[in-house]
């Protein structure tokens, strides 16, 4: 038995991959929707391989692949909020600094910030805008998104000591 095999299955049964995902509220029209599924399969995958080593009866097995989807779906979920609500990191928030204080930002070198770094930090500390509304404008996954604007406050730290 190899993971390839547990690969064809789960692209032979990508409707119960997406049953799997819409029981857990990750729908189609969600921005993340193909990472979420392409999660999915790889947990399929796993699962498939796990289970024909430890049982040759596969009457049952798509009853128990679904559950197993639906709770790994569901613990990313919610690790996802979990670092999202942890590195929401309000040293940097300016949509709580009054408008008279953010001219004072005077330590930002602009020049040592990427576009995209530079447009996060208008739109989406400035201007309030969802890192998931920008991800869509910029054809970005918020995933990445977030990972750019930690990478953002890093640097903004960097030269906030100086």
């Amino acid at each position: 038995m190899n993971l390839e095999l547990g690969f064809q299955q789960a692209l032979e049964n990508q409707q119960l991959i997406h049953g799997a995902l819409k029981r857990v509220h990750i729908y189609v029209t969600r921005c993340d929707y193909e990472d979420y599924f392409q999660e999915a399969v790889i947990i399929y995958a796993q699962t498939y391989l796990k289970y024909c080593q430890r049982d040759q009866n596969m009457t049952k097995f798509k009853p128990y692949v679904f559950q197993k989807l639906v709770w790994r779906l569901t613990d990313m979920l919610r690790q996802e909020k979990q670092y999202f609500d942890f590195h929401s990191l309000e040293e940097f928030d300016f949509q709580r600094v009054p408008e008279t204080e953010i001219t004072q930002i005077n330590f930002v070198d602009w020049q040592k910030l990427s576009e995209l770094e530079k447009e996060i930090l208008q739109e989406h500390f400035m201007n309030g805008i969802s890192l998931t509304t920008i991800a869509q404008h910029h054809q970005q996954t918020p995933r990445n998104l977030r990972y750019q604007r930690n990478r953002l406050l890093t640097k903004l730290r960097a030269m906030n000591q100086k």
